[in-house]
C-alpha cells in the first residue's frame, strides 16, 4: 500500500478519479428523488461541505478559483483569500496586462500558500523565477514545473535548494542551446527533498552528454526518475550512482554504451521495483548485463525493442528471468520488426513467436499478440505483450484478430490510416491523436473509421506530422472533435481552393464557432493566406508557433498576425517564431514600432527562437 500511495504522489499527471469518486458519493445523497412525495430534493452549490468545496477547487487553477468565487459571499471569501489553504498556479497561454494583474494581486500575495506551479510561459518565467526573493518565500512549494523556460535558468538552479517541501520537479526544455547536462544533475541531486524528477534537455532525440563522475558520497532522495532523452548505458550508469533509493526509472531511448568493455556498476539499488525503457539499437547481451546488475529487485518491467532478434528468443528471455528477474509479476514487452532491414525473415520470426505460449509464460499469465503493418511493407509487425495491458500510448499500425481491453490507452499514434478500417478494438479514454509514418486524417476516415476506434469529442491534442493535411480534412476534422485545444501540424494544404469558397463553407462556419482550439503550431513553411484560413477557423487561438519563415515573408506576416483590425487574432497574446538567426527579432522590433500595431509588449530572441508576448 505505501508503494501504492509512494506512486500516486510521485508524479503531477496522475488521475484524479479517486477524488472525483469521493465529490461523487458524498453529494450523491443530497440530490435525491422521492417516490411517495413525488418532489426531488435540490442542492445548490453553496450548501456543500468546506471539504468537498475544497475537493473541488483541487481540479482548478487558483485564477479561476478566485475570479469565479471570491466575491460571491464572505463564506467563500474566507475560503478562498482567509484561510490557509494550498493552492496550485498554473501559467500558460496568457496576455501580458492579464499576467500583470495576476502577478500583482495573486502571485505575490499569496506566495506562502502556493503547493504547486507550472509555468509554460517564457515571460512568466524570466518574471517569477528573476526574483531569488520570490523563490525563497515559497515555503509550501511542492510540485513545480517549468515547461519553456530559457536554458539560462538551467545554469542555476541552486536557487532551488533552500525550498524546503520541494518534492518534484518537471523540466521540459525543446530549445536548441547546448548545456552542461552534467553540471544541472549536479545541481538537481542537490536538492534536498526531491522524491520526483521528470525531464527532457532540448529534443526528444537530443542524446545526453554528461561530464558528471561516479559517486562515492554524494547522493539524491530522488525515487521516481524520468529521463525523457537517448542516454547511453553507461552515462545512466553514472547517474544511477547518484540516486540509491530510487523506485521507479523511465528512460525513453536506452543507448548502447560508449565504453562497454569498462562498464561496472557496484551500487545495489534494493529499492528499485519499476522500470520502463525504450531501446534504441541495443545488443542484447548488453541488456542482459543491465539486467544481472539492476533488476534484482524489479517487479514492473515495460520494454520496447527492435531490430535485433535475440529479443524473441523465448528461451533466452526464460532463463534471464528466472535466474536475475525472480520477483517479475509484470512483463510488458514490445517488439517491432521491420522488413526493410532483412528479407525472407517472416517464418523465422513466427517461430520464435510461437514459443511465447510454453507453460512458462502461461503460468505467468504473460500473453503475447501480434499486429500486423499496413505501412510501408505489409510484413512489418509488432510483438507485445496484451495482459496486463497498462500502457498508456499505443501504436496502431496494423491489425490483430484479439479483442482486447485499452481503458488505460490515452494517447494513440496511428502509422497506418489503412489499419484503421481493419480494426476491430476500441480505445474509451484516448485524448491524444497522432498521426506518424506519413499518415494523415482524411474526411472518410474521419466520418466513418476514426469513430468506431475512438470517441472524437473527448479528443484534447492532436499531432500530424511530416505530411499535409488537407484544410477542409482539418475543418471536418475540428467540427467534431470539439474539444480539441492543442493542435500540431506539419503543413497545411489548400490545393487551389478559393479561400473565400472555403469560408463560405457550412462546415466551415459551423467549426469556426464551435471549436476551442488555443494553440497552434505549424512546423513547416506556410504560405499567408494558408494562415489567414487557420486563423478565421480558430477564432480563439492564443498561442502561435512557427517553426519556419522565410524572411522575405515575414513583415506582411507580422502586420497580419498583430493586427489591431484582425478580429480572428483578439485572443491571441503570444507568438514564437523558431529560427536560427536574431534577424527574425530585429525585423519584429522594426515592424511593431513603425506599424505601431502594439503597445504594451516584449520581443526576446531565447535559444534560437523568437517570442512575442503583448
Amino acid at each position: 500500500m505505501e508503494q501504492v500511495k509512494r506512486q500516486r504522489n510521485s508524479s503531477t499527471e496522475d488521475s484524479n478519479d479517486m477524488k472525483r469518486k469521493q465529490v461523487h458519493s458524498t453529494r450523491q445523497p443530497e440530490a435525491s428523488f422521492d417516490i411517495n412525495l413525488s418532489t426531488k430534493s435540490i442542492s445548490y452549490f453553496e450548501d456543500l461541505s468546506n471539504e468537498i468545496i475544497y475537493e473541488i477547487f483541487e481540479y482548478f487553477d487558483f485564477h479561476y478559483i478566485y475570479e469565479k468565487f471570491s466575491n460571491l459571499n464572505q463564506r467563500f471569501v474566507n475560503l478562498i483569500i482567509n484561510s490557509n489553504y494550498p493552492i496550485k498556479i498554473n501559467i500558460s497561454s496568457i496576455s501580458k496586462p492579464n499576467f500583470q494583474r495576476y502577478y500583482t494581486n495573486i502571485i505575490i500575495p499569496y506566495q506562502q500558500r502556493i503547493k504547486s506551479l507550472r509555468i509554460t510561459n517564457i515571460f512568466a518565467a524570466d518574471i517569477i523565477l528573476s526574483s531569488q526573493d520570490n523563490i525563497l518565500k515559497l515555503t509550501r512549494l511542492e510540485t513545480l514545473i517549468l515547461t519553456n523556460i530559457s536554458s539560462s535558468y538551467l545554469r542555476n538552479l541552486q536557487y532551488l535548494t533552500n525550498l524546503p517541501k520541494l518534492s518534484s520537479l518537471i523540466i521540459i526544455y525543446d530549445g536548441y542551446t547546448k548545456i552542461d547536462q552534467g553540471e544541472v544533475y549536479h545541481q538537481i541531486f542537490q536538492l534536498p527533498f526531491l522524491k520526483y524528477f521528470n525531464v527532457l534537455w532540448g529534443m526528444a532525440f537530443t542524446d545526453i552528454v554528461s561530464s558528471l563522475p561516479f559517486t562515492i558520497n554524494k547522493y539524491s532522495s530522488i525515487e521516481h526518475l524520468v529521463i525523457k532523452n537517448g542516454i547511453q548505458l553507461d552515462t545512466l550508469y553514472v547517474i544511477l550512482s547518484y540516486v540509491p533509493q530510487i523506485r521507479r526509472l523511465s528512460i525513453s531511448r536506452l543507448l548502447e554504451p560508449e565504453k562497454r568493455q569498462n562498464i561496472t556498476f557496484s551500487i545495489t539499488l534494493n529499492h528499485l521495483t519499476y522500470i520502463s525503457l525504450k531501446l534504441a539499437p541495443f545488443d542484447f547481451h548488453d541488456f542482459e548485463l543491465l539486467a544481472k546488475d539492476l533488476f534484482h529487485n524489479l517487479q514492473v518491467l515495460h520494454l520496447y525493442a527492435s531490430h535485433e532478434i535475440t529479443y524473441l528468443d523465448a528461451n533466452r528471455w526464460q532463463n534471464l528471468i528466472l535466474s536475475h528477474i525472480p520477483n517479475l509479476i509484470i512483463f510488458d514487452f514490445q517488439y517491432f520488426y521491420f522488413t526493410a532491414f532483412e528479407k525472407d525473415m517472416m517464418s523465422n520470426y513466427e517461430n520464435l513467436i510461437k514459443k511465447f505460449t510454453s507453460s512458462f509464460w502461461i503460468e505467468r499469465q504473460w500473453f503475447f499478440s501480434t499486429q500486423y503493418s499496413f505501412g510501408h511493407d505489409a510484413k512489418d509487425f509488432l510483438f507485445f505483450s496484451v495482459k496486463p495491458y497498462k500502457r498508456s500510448t499505443f501504436i496502431l499500425d496494423g491489425i490483430f484478430e484479439e479483442k482486447l481491453n485499452f481503458d488505460s490507452v490515452h494517447h494513440i499514434e496511428i502509422g497506418s490510416i489503412h489499419a484503421i478500417d481493419k480494426y476491430r478494438n476500441y480505445f474509451p479514454n484516448v485524448t491524444k491523436l497522432s498521426f506518424i509514418n506519413y499518415s494523415v486524417p482524411t474526411g472518410n476516415i474521419i466520418d466513418n473509421s476514426l469513430p468506431c476506434i475512438i470517441s472524437l469529442d473527448q479528443l484534447t491534442e492532436i499531432v500530424v506530422d511530416l505530411v499535409s493535411i488537407y484544410f477542409m480534412d482539418l475543418v471536418k476534422l475540428l467540427s467534431v472533435a470539439v474539444n480539441l485545444h492543442t493542435v500540431k501540424l506539419y503543413d497545411v494544404s489548400i490545393d487551389e481552393i478559393n479561400p473565400i469558397t472555403i469560408q463560405q463553407n457550412l462546415i466551415f462556419q459551423l467549426a469556426s464557432k464551435t471549436n476551442v482550439v488555443k494553440n497552434l503550431t505549424l512546423t513547416y513553411e506556410c504560405r499567408l493566406k494558408v494562415i489567414e484560413l487557420l486563423f478565421a477557423l480558430c477564432p480563439r487561438l492564443q498561442h502561435f508557433e512557427l517553426h519556419y519563415v522565410i524572411t522575405p515573408f515575414l513583415p506582411p506576416l507580422i502586420r497580419f498576425i498583430l493586427s489591431k483590425t484582425n478580429n480572428n487574432n483578439r485572443h491571441l497574446s503570444s507568438w514564437s517564431i523558431l529560427q536560427e538567426t536574431i534577424e527574425t527579432e530585429e525585423i519584429l522590433k522594426m515592424v511593431i514600432k513603425n506599424d505601431q500595431v502594439l503597445n504594451d509588449y516584449k520581443v526576446e530572441y531565447f535559444d534560437n527562437e523568437v517570442h512575442v508576448w503583448w
